[in-house]
């Protein structure tokens, strides 16, 4: 697949959202979609990877594709765990360390929080385990369409994304609790789905269609941001659904290569090297947020998290994932 920086600019935006939301600065804003995005931008990802792979040698190699998730994720996931462990009982010590770090470095999270509330310093992990659930499966779902027809491909993933979104508001009206629903792999599908679906689209925007695309995404999400409010119970029902379709516009956007003003802005030389190494922020910004928050005001706090996350993710870029990118024996496309 060719690079494309505003793919990687969208990864930033996505991350930053994200920590911004959980320093609660500013309060009460949206900044959890930023996940939602990341999902989106995922299902898409993986899925022309897969397709890129089919298209060249006519198979899936599935040990080797999940060798390389297991050495593009787990090394850094690992790293991060490993200081948390030699921190926590010192800056967390009501908390139990050896359960935390076994269910985040086995990606059990997205249930465990669910149901338990565990981890609490680790649950942004969850969404590393929704999305390691997804590699698992994913792979087998290509391989079992791959030989159908483009458009029956196309119909198949969207009726998967609509039976995924009704499972979600279903469960979210029938049971009404909100951290059961957000958090589990089998309600959180939709993004995932989307994104495939954008992957397998045969239509591609013309630069008129991307900048419309563009534009549309960014009331949405812009919308989204402003007036989604954590734990709300209604943003997990219908607009969830409206969520995954402005992110799915926008990567369509973005993916078109046509160049819009979104796209120059998300392509600029700082968003993309956040974007590269996004997956590292996101891994370390929430345990340091959980050390600084209750100890600082909002702007010091956030400053402080910001440089320790970036650092921590440059540092584990540059001599731990990077590295191993380089011992792949063959480009493939940066997940996060």
């Amino acid at each position: 697949m060719t690079y494309n920086p505003a793919l990687d600019g969208l990864r930033a935006l996505a991350v930053l959202a994200v920590l911004f939301f959980h320093c609660r600065f500013p309060p009460g804003f949206g900044g959890f979609i930023g996940v939602d995005v990341f999902f989106v931008l995922s299902g898409y990802l993986i899925t022309s990877l897969l397709r890129a792979e089919i298209a060249a040698t006519g198979r899936i190699d599935l040990r080797r594709f999940y060798l390389r998730r297991a050495l593009r994720l787990w090394p850094a996931l690992l790293l991060m765990l490993a200081a948390y462990a030699l921190v926590a009982p010192a800056l967390f010590p009501e908390d139990s360390m050896p359960r935390d770090v076994a269910l985040a470095g086995l990606y059990l999270t997205d249930y465990s929080f669910a149901f338990w509330d565990w981890p609490d310093k680790l649950n942004h992990t969850w969404s590393l385990a929704v999305e390691q659930h997804y590699y698992l499966i994913w792979p087998l779902v290509v391989i079992a369409t791959c030989r159908l027809s483009p458009r029956s491909v196309v119909w198949i993933l969207a009726a998967l994304f609509v039976a995924a979104s009704a499972w979600r508001i279903c469960e979210a009206l029938a049971w009404g609790n909100w951290q059961e629903v957000y958090y589990r792999f089998d309600t959180r599908l939709s993004g995932l789905i989307m994104g495939s679906l954008v992957a397998v689209l045969p239509w591609r925007p013309s630069p008129q269609a991307a900048l419309v695309l563009s534009r549309f995404s960014m009331i949405v999400l812009g919308l989204a941001f402003l007036l989604l409010h954590w734990k709300l119970l209604d943003a997990l029902t219908w607009p969830a659904v409206l969520i995954d379709l402005a992110a799915a516009a926008l990567v369509m956007s973005l993916a078109s290569g046509h160049q819009t003003p979104i796209s120059a802005a998300l392509s600029v030389r700082l968003l993309v090297y956040l974007g590269s190494i996004s997956y590292g922020i996101y891994l370390w910004h929430y345990p340091i947020v959980r050390a600084v928050r209750d100890n600082a005001d909002p702007f010091s706090g956030t400053f402080v998290v910001i440089v320790l996350s970036i650092g921590a993710a440059a540092l584990s870029y540059r001599f731990v994932e990077k590295p191993l990118l380089a011992r792949r024996s063959r480009p493939a496309v940066q997940v996060a």
